[in-house]
């Protein structure tokens, strides 16, 4: 059986899986519990969403690569809020455990090292508050006040119906965006002050299409480019992942496609998200920069403020692309992690060529860890204090065990990740009374102390269904292309 096409299906795949919306610089996340008994208004508010246009699709993300939409919304569901609103896994063709079970349940939080009884919110029953059931994502283009007093609709939040859901709302960072000195444009920053956003991977069939881009961006990565080319269905169900297997795809009850194939099947062109709401101690991290300067702050982090790797040979002030910034390998560039620590935190999350018996097989198996993420930073303001400041991390997979929690649990919180002593991920490691970072250059057994620089505040696995799927789950009975009878004939064998 052969896949579908992904360019065959963009218009079916919702734009948040296409892009990050990185034109669109205002952005806020709902977080909603559907009340008892408003199902129906639930259903009927979120299809608004859908026909006013409102969630775009990877086709319209991929118009233009400078200003296609000025607005987007996506929409996700939890397992509990896909059956809140009727929607009941087929036993043939069920969910995999880690979303039908939820981030927040004991095993989960046992294998990721959390503690979601203290978190604000999860999703499932019995944690944190009442479950979310329904994830919502709203990108904004910046607007003047003169422009809002002119065009007062194209500002005005979604505003969810507080008699209809309970409502968490997590608003960007206004700050996050910055042009700072050596950068051509705005750029994203993260609330310790680095450049956020960068070593995203490429999904192999949605790369640049016009010529003079491509070649700009391979000309900027040379040949580590195809380190960053991932096969399609590590991200997006229904497609050939990187074992070159068709990605798995559950069904619903009542789906009208035809579930003997992947291609109709109602998590076709869908993702999983990992959700955390990960708040970062500004303060903390400023007295730790204070104490060891910042060159040992960018070696915690695994590069500099401005997002160049610690390996760069050339003037660190110089602006370089993200391309660039992203074309390097630590085996090859900084084997013994003399630049970049091998407890580093970009270390961790992506180890590049560094785990395998050589350069390549590294690669490969890296690539079966890769995540797409789509988060902000967020700040939430509080009475009489400081606003609070972190990350809204969300990362896109199709198998959240061997994608988020492989890194989790081998890769972030792991005490021994390669050969290390008792030492997690220096960032967003364990909390504990003591937490320490090994570098290169310092006297025989000395250590950086390091303190508990963020905490989860909540987390939740949500399923990012394709545009057909969603009005199915909306009642608006949306079949794309891919499950019609001419394109299931099509994938017979």
């Amino acid at each position: 059986m052969k896949a579908s096409h992904l360019s065959e299906q963009l218009e079916d795949i919702q734009g948040m899986l296409g892009s990050g919306f990185g034109w669109l610089k205002t952005s806020r996340f709902w977080l909603l519990t559907i009340k008892a008994g408003r199902e129906d208004d639930a259903r009927a508010w979120l299809a608004g969403l859908v026909d006013k246009k409102l969630v775009v699709s990877a086709a319209d993300v991929r118009k233009s690569r400078t200003h296609p939409v000025d607005d987007a919304v996506a929409i996700a569901f939890s397992y509990l809020g896909l059956a809140k609103l009727g929607c009941d896994e087929t036993a043939a063709h069920p969910f995999p455990s880690p979303f039908s079970s939820g981030m927040g349940c004991d095993l989960r939080a046992l294998l990721l090292r959390d503690s979601p009884r203290e978190w604000r919110w999860s999703d499932v029953e019995g944690g944190a508050g009442d479950p979310v059931h329904v994830l919502v994502g709203e990108w904004r283009m910046r607007r003047s006040a003169a422009e809002m007093a002119s065009a007062p609709e194209k500002s005005a939040e979604l505003d969810p119906d507080p008699s209809v859901f309970d409502v968490i709302k997590i608003d960007n960072d206004p700050c996050a965006f910055q042009q700072k000195a050596g950068d051509e444009e705005e750029r994203l920053y993260e609330s310790f002050g680095f450049r956020d956003g960068l070593a995203q991977p490429v999904i192999s069939e949605l790369r640049e299409e016009r010529g003079a881009e491509r070649r700009k961006i391979r000309r900027d990565a040379g040949i580590l480019y195809e380190d960053r080319v991932v096969a399609p269905g590590e991200f997006i169900l229904g497609y050939r992942n990187e074992y070159d297997e068709l990605t798995y795809c559950p069904n619903v009850k009542r789906w009208p496609g035809d579930a003997t194939y992947t291609s109709g099947r109602f998590a076709l062109n869908g993702t999983y998200l990992a959700v955390r709401q990960i708040e970062q101690d500004v303060d903390a991290f400023a007295k730790f920069e204070a104490v060891y300067g910042q060159a040992v702050c960018e070696k915690v982090m695994g590069r500099r403020k401005n997002g160049k790797p610690l390996s760069w040979q050339g003037d660190p002030d110089v602006s370089i692309s993200d391309s660039k910034a992203d074309a390097f390998r630590f085996r090859v560039d900084d084997a013994n992690g003399f630049g970049c620590p091998k407890g580093a935190h970009i270390r961790r999350v992506n180890p590049r060529d560094t785990l395998g018996i050589d350069v390549q097989s590294s690669i490969k198996s890296v690539k079966l860890h890769r995540l797409l993420r789509r988060g902000r930073p967020y700040r939430e303001e509080v009475a009489n204090d400081k606003p609070r400041k972190g990350i809204f991390f969300i990362a896109c997979n199709a198998d959240l065990e061997r994608q988020f929690e492989f890194i989790y649990q081998r890769w972030l919180r792991n005490p021994r990740f390669v050969c290390l002593n008792d030492q997690d991920d220096p960032l967003v490691g364990k909390p504990a009374a003591t937490r320490s970072f090994s570098m290169p250059g310092l006297a025989s057994g000395e250590e950086v102390s390091l303190a508990a620089f963020t905490r989860t505040l909540g987390g939740g696995y949500f399923f990012l269904p394709g545009i057909s799927a969603l009005k199915f789950i909306l009642g608006r009975e949306g079949t794309s292309k891919a499950v019609g009878s001419e394109a299931v004939a099509a994938l017979a064998p």
